[in-house]
């Protein structure tokens, strides 16, 4: 078995040159929060658009299945497909504005507005439309492609390091729009919630780093010793975590999977069930193939952290079982770190591995509220 080489640079958005495996990652789950979140209101609206019509709307593309990829891509296909009640079909690119005030034009990729053939000019897309939301107005639009090529123009774009995209300006492109009322609203609410839950528990890395760097200064400051004792879970943590820190892997992350299974207890505090967490996330997306044995340890893994989330937060109030001697607040940041991970490790092992686990259809969905 190999494992896979990491990489340092990873797919670019609009607005960011070079991120982390991690970053990259955090970023694909903002963008899953707001597509998955507003798929339901898209299709709400779109039955209301059409009356009859019956439409299904599902997550579609490259990342229809899993928002972030092992090599890093970024999907181009639109982000969602709706079936209609006569099995007309029809594609829809998603794009929401944080804010409005200071944009004097709103921007649209060339290739996601038209194709260009050999020896002709660009033609709009007609198999799709844009489906805007402008969060500060809490207002919609859908916008064809060929609207968009009627009223803007290409330009470059200075926030996207100057490449080119279809601006249209502003006064135009507000008249669009349509109040979204309390839908939209509780819709724009749902995603900023999930946003503040996803920045939260990954502060839990920041705080990991800290504690550690403390204690290598102690080795110098006060002579103390920094030990990383073999056969014991928080020194297998440790080396997962320098590792990872580093953008490195084990020669046979498999067979240390294997290892770190034999650490897992259901009743290990919050904060060693996190521990663990990162440490069968690191292993597991370091594994290039996993044998027989391999497989069947993550598949326990999966199952295993599955019973512990629901054990302490499998309450019908939504609250958290938190135990009395750890601060409230920094369990359920653990809790939540851990439920990160353990549903981008139950996706992409559904995936990629074919695992029969459950899709997830909504960021945080295991946890009940």
């Amino acid at each position: 078995m190999t494992a896979q080489a990491p990489k340092e640079t990873y797919a670019q958005s609009s607005d960011i040159r070079a991120r982390s495996y991690r970053q990259y990652r955090h970023d694909m789950k903002r963008k899953a929060i707001a597509e998955l979140e507003f798929r339901p209101f898209l299709e709400r609206t779109l039955s209301s658009r059409y009356p009859g019509a019956k439409p299904t709307v599902a997550k579609h593309g490259g990342d229809a299945a899993l928002w972030f990829a092992r090599d890093g891509r970024i999907s181009q296909a639109p982000d969602y497909r709706a079936v209609y009640a006569d099995g007309r079909s029809f594609l829809y690119e998603f794009q929401y504005a944080e804010e409005t005030d200071k944009l004097e034009f709103f921007d649209f990729k060339v290739s996601k507005v038209g194709r260009k053939p050999r020896n002709s000019g660009r033609i709009a897309h007609a198999d799709r439309e844009f489906f805007y939301v402008l969060k500060p107005e809490r207002r919609y639009a859908f916008l064809s492609p060929q609207w968009i090529m009627d009223n803007g123009r290409i330009a470059a774009v200075p926030a996207w390091g100057s490449r080119p995209a279809y601006r249209v300006p502003r006064d135009i492109f507000l008249r669009q729009f349509v109040s979204g009322g309390d839908d939209l609203a509780l819709t724009i609410r749902g995603v900023d919630e999930k946003n503040l839950l996803l920045d939260f528990q990954s502060a839990l890395l920041d705080m990991e780093a800290q504690e550690f760097s403390r204690q290598l200064q102690q080795v110098v400051d006060e002579e103390r010793l920094l030990a990383i004792v073999p056969k014991t879970f928080e020194g297998f943590y440790r080396v997962c975590y320098l590792l990872d820190r580093m953008q490195k892997a084990p020669d046979n992350p498999g067979v240390w999977l294997v290892y770190l299974a034999s650490f897992f207890n259901h009743d290990m505090p919050a904060l060693d069930f996190a521990r663990f967490m990162f440490s069968l996330d690191f292993l597991y997306f370091k594994c290039a193939v996993l044998e027989p044995n391999e497989l069947r340890v993550v598949r326990k893994a999966m199952a295993d952290a599955g019973a512990y989330v629901k054990n302490r937060a499998g309450q019908a109030s939504g609250s958290l079982a938190i135990d009395p001697r750890v601060a409230p607040l920094e369990e359920t940041r653990q809790i939540l770190f851990a439920v990160n991970l353990l549903e981008d490790v139950q996706q992409d092992a559904r995936v990629s591995l074919g695992m029969e686990l459950p899709a997830i259809g909504k960021i945080f969905e295991t946890l009940a509220d």
